[in-house]
């Protein structure tokens, strides 16, 4: 999981955001909900006990057997029924009201104040008016059905909210006397009562908005709150820590560092102010401890310099001396093995001929390497046909390769003009092809390839033998480095310098040089040399 990058400001506010909107969101939904849920059961409860009082009095004028009514009173105006029983008396003349007609004298009554109505609607009614429509025949087949004892849902068809409630009408002894098609007991139908909601439903829109007000300033004032407590109590210490804690990253000690919260901020500054304390006094002894360092190091250096220019003046002057008795050595080996004839005595000759070889190259390569480290090479860059110089050294390398049964390959392309020192060079080429010759299986090829790219001329040599491994690339570029063996059972030959003297000779020379494995096995060694222009 990513970590959420930014301030510690924007994250404090987010998360409180994402606390504290939705907890108070579901406080105040759950509020809301709970109003509406408590103003539908007043509207049910008022609905019941309306509809309870209702059936009370028909109750009560079915067990009368009908309430008599003056017949030109305003009560008894529009009351007429499917019966009409008319009494004179004294008073004038009373028509009887049955239940149904004083059911629907009260609804006209409560509907002409604008409180509410109810009707009575019958399965087989004698006044065709009470016949039930859709959502009373859907609630008397639910008081039929399931023995509910109440029916009710929320209108809203003409533009104002309607609640309209039902309740089952049983069949009494008394109501059979006129309904002589019903059984007692049973289901005749419902009475309908349809109580005005608008007033409901405004006042908990009303409350809904006030809520949502309530939520939204409370949020507000809760994220204000908790934010400046936070930036006062946390962030603005923490920021004078960060301050203090730069400087001294930078090495700007502080005397003193006061954050008076008087918490766990103000101990984490006098921390810091003692962790400064003692990196100032580290410091003054760490800077002691260098300069007394550096200055036996410096000591130590000018004695290795030392060292080192009497170490190189004294194997340039003893390979130099070395040169002539081994040059008279070599002479006088030479006239032995022309003279001698027993054969015993020519093997003897013929190894101390080639330890002397070894020996002599040796030297050559000791008095190389420490005249190009004194730089007492005396250089000479000129101008040559790199190509040229490469066929002349396989030339020369032609039968050293014969007698390791290998065979040297070079494809002439044309004149590859270098700036180079001519001798040196071909010392380079020379050590390369040796190598080369030395580490190729009997039946091989070395290869060789001079290839002229933008400002500068790159010769490769490439071999088929075992190849050099990637932990020795670099190490075999340096003094008394030998490589492994050739693979022939052969002890790794040389000195370890002639590798190093073509590292040193490449570098006068501004080039490059390198070994990497070739495509179809073995290696291939690779130097850089400045182009030239030939006259």
């Amino acid at each position: 999981m990513r970590a959420f990058k930014g301030s510690l400001q924007l994250k404090f506010v987010s998360s409180i955001i994402c606390i504290v909107v939705p907890l108070l969101g579901i406080i105040f939904f759950w509020q809301a909900m709970a109003e509406e849920r408590q103003a539908w059961t007043q509207m049910i409860n008022q609905a019941r006990v309306l509809t309870r009082q209702i059936i009370l009095t028909r109750q009560w004028v079915s067990d009368s057997q009908g309430v008599f009514i003056r017949q030109d009173s305003p009560g008894a105006q529009g009351g007429g029924g499917f019966y009409s029983d008319l009494l004179p008396t004294e008073r004038g003349t009373l028509q009887r009201f049955t239940p149904s007609m004083v059911t629907k004298r009260l609804s006209l009554y409560s509907f002409s104040q604008n409180l509410y109505r109810f009707r009575l609607a019958g399965l087989a009614p004698m006044n065709p008016e009470n016949r039930p429509d859709d959502f009373e025949m859907e609630a008397i087949r639910s008081f039929a059905q399931t023995g509910s004892q109440e029916y009710y849902a929320l209108d809203r068809g003409d533009g104002e909210a309607v609640f309209h409630y039902s309740a089952p009408l049983l069949v009494e002894e008394a109501c059979l006397s006129c309904h002589k098609n019903y059984t007692s007991g049973t289901i005749s139908g419902c009475l309908s009562v349809f109580l005005p909601a608008q007033h409901v439903l405004d006042a908990l829109g009303r409350s809904r908005a006030q809520l949502f007000a309530s939520a939204l300033a409370l949020i507000v004032l809760t994220v204000l709150t908790l934010y400046f407590l936070v930036r006062h109590l946390v962030l603005k210490p923490l920021g004078r820590l960060e301050a203090v804690a730069d400087g001294i990253s930078r090495g700007e000690f502080p005397g003193e560092v006061r954050i008076g919260s008087g918490d766990e901020m103000d101990r984490l500054g006098r921390a810091l102010q003692d962790m400064s304390g003692k990196l100032v006094e580290s410091r003054f002894r760490l800077e002691e401890k260098v300069r007394n360092a550096t200055g036996e190091l410096a000591l130590a250096n000018e004695e290795l310099k030392t060292l080192d220019r009497l170490k190189t003046d004294f194997l340039a002057t003893m390979s130099h001396e070395l040169r002539s008795p081994l040059t008279s050595i070599r002479g006088g080996l030479d006239y032995l093995r022309r003279t001698e004839t027993a054969s015993d005595r020519q093997d003897y000759l013929q190894i101390m001929d080639k330890n002397l070889r070894r020996l002599v190259h040796l030297v050559t390569d000791i008095f190389d390497i420490t005249r190009i480290e004194a730089d007492k090479v005396q250089w000479n860059f000129a101008t040559a046909d790199l190509s040229e110089l490469v066929a002349e050294v396989v030339e020369i390398m032609a039968q050293q390769a014969e007698e390791r049964n290998v065979r040297l390959r070079f494809d002439q392309t044309g004149p590859m003009p270098a700036r180079m020192d001519l001798e040196r060079i071909e010392q380079v080429l020379v050590n390369l092809t040796d190598n080369a010759v030395k580490y190729s299986p009997p039946g091989g090829t070395v290869t060789f390839e001079v290839v002229c790219t933008e400002g500068e001329v790159q010769i490769r040599v490439r071999d088929q033998g075992p190849g050099v491994g990637a932990e020795d690339r670099e190490a075999i570029f340096k003094k008394f480095h030998t490589a492994p063996s050739s693979g022939r059972g052969e002890k790794p030959g040389g000195t370890g310098l002639g590798l190093a003297i073509c590292s040193q000779i490449v570098r006068a020379h501004g080039g490059r040089i390198w070994v990497e494995d070739g495509q179809d096995g073995g290696s291939v060694f690779t130097f850089t040399l400045p182009a030239g222009r030939l006259p």
